[in-house]
């Protein structure tokens, strides 16, 4: 038996480890200013709407073409990073946030366009989408195709707390921001300090990345002799059609955009239809407790406000730890089992959470910390995922079920949570009991599923 001391983590790991977490962090930073100034946006790119659903129109739109612009940058990007390589589709996707996020900083207002300025903004918003949809799946495919195949959950849970890091200070920004301009100097310069720091934090991971070299899980697809047993192993794909050269049948040949939608659809339905389930996990608590729970807390309850946003911070921070926590978790006990358990935690700390604010609140930090920290569960759901598919057709696969998704739950969670809670306060708390349901659901077909050969060997 051989011994593999690249089963402990070196400094090259956790440099790559840290430069995947900046590159996702970078990702939610961006997407995310958005949602923060959707307001405020609004006014300046569409002029001062009297009618409520015309603004309401405006916002959807805003978000509707980042939300749709994402599936599409994730199915396309993700097939050009399983023929040309992981690196360059990472370079590619940040290179691309970094133009149309500096561009969106840059852009003339209504007062001087009119609706061009709209159009212009809509434009550059779909092309940020389409670029960010590569990012984080390229992020999380980059980070365990590095790393040893005992530590995948810990690095994909330092990544998921990072884009929870990146989320927190957004949040302080902004709050600084506005405390420290007046409205009219936020209307006029405010917002377009915060999309140029977006911008440069994507041109700084921009940068960092090209140091480095393309996995080795990827590379070995033309070097199929060079010993990586140590790392993720894809899932068979003999039984794939595209697979064999013809002229060398140990070669592989890169698939074709029909061949691939074949293989997601057809020979990996299974594992497309849990990646699904999976990525509605992810995308529902990565949302949930960021950006939804507070404005939730407020229309519904009776709770001081000061109290909610403090509460907000503490909910946030402890999901940063909890996703670290179940990160490492998944690498010590099998997947399956740490989403039973994950599961059932979520929903017992959804109930006492609502439950509590509806008896008064007087422990609401303490519930605050326990949410988060239950909804830390999306640190060990990542390495689930890059176990899903094969290498051939990983971040296609990935990047399409995530993204896509991820515009389900991004475009219509917030306004049909908002609409439930108007009539019943626990709706929040019936759709986290739900995805606590569907952790422990996926948990059966996740407990089959194998690490690496190496692992099942032993």
């Amino acid at each position: 038996m051989h011994t593999h001391t690249t089963e402990l983590l070196t400094s090259k790991h956790y440099h790559i480890i840290g430069v995947a977490s900046l590159c996702a962090g970078t990702a939610f930073f961006d997407f995310a200013l958005f949602i923060y100034l959707s307001d405020l946006l609004s006014k300046v790119f569409f002029g001062k709407i009297s009618e409520f659903w015309v603004s309401q129109l405006h916002l959807f739109t805003l978000f509707g073409a980042g939300y749709l612009a994402r599936p599409i940058g994730g199915f396309m990007l993700g097939r050009l990073g399983d023929n040309q390589g992981r690196r360059i589709v990472l370079i590619t996707g940040l290179l691309g946030a970094t133009i149309f996020t500096f561009a969106i900083a840059l852009l003339p207002t209504y007062s001087y366009l009119g609706v061009f300025a709209s159009l212009a903004l809509i434009t550059a918003r779909f092309c940020q989408g389409f670029a960010i949809g590569s990012i984080v799946p390229t992020s999380w495919v980059f980070a365990t195709e590095h790393l040893p195949s005992k530590n995948l959950g810990l690095g994909c849970g330092l990544i998921c707390a990072t884009c929870m890091l990146f989320l927190l200070a957004l949040m302080g920004l902004v709050n600084f921001v506005e405390n420290t301009l007046s409205s009219d100097q936020m209307m006029s310069y405010g917002w377009r300090i915060l999309f140029l720091i977006g911008g440069i934090i994507s041109l700084s991971a921009t940068l960092l990345v090209r140091q480095f070299d393309e996995t080795p899980i990827f590379t070995s697809l033309s070097t199929p002799n060079k010993e990586l047993d140590s790392c993720i192993d894809g899932i068979s794909l003999e039984n794939e059609p595209f697979i064999s050269n013809q002229a060398n049948p140990s070669e592989l040949r890169k698939p074709t955009k029909l061949e691939t939608i074949k293989s997601l659809f057809k020979y990996n339905s299974f594992g497309f239809g849990a990646a699904i389930f999976v990525s509605w996990i992810i995308a529902s608590l990565s949302i949930f407790i960021p950006m939804l729970l507070t404005p939730l807390i407020i229309s519904n309850f009776r709770i001081s406000k000061d109290g909610i946003y403090f509460g907000s911070v503490i909910g946030l921070i402890f999901m940063m730890f909890g996703a670290v926590f179940f990160g490492f978790l998944v690498d010590r006990m099998n997947a399956g089992r740490v989403l039973v358990f994950g599961g059932m935690f979520l929903i017992s700390q959804a109930l006492l959470f609502f439950y509590h604010l509806r008896a008064g609140g007087e422990l609401i930090l303490a519930c605050f910390a326990l949410l988060g920290f239950a909804s830390g569960l999306i640190g060990a759901l990542p390495s689930v995922l890059t176990r899903l598919f094969p290498t051939r057709i990983r971040l296609t696969g990935i990047g399409l079920s995530y993204n896509l998704v991820h515009a389900v739950v991004g475009g219509v969670l917030p306004f049909a949570l908002g609409y439930a809670s108007f009539y019943f306060s626990f709706a929040p708390a019936v759709y986290l009991t739900l995805i606590g349901l569907l952790a422990i659901f996926i948990s059966f077909f996740v407990y089959y599923i194998p690490r690496s050969d190496r692992d099942m060997s032993r």
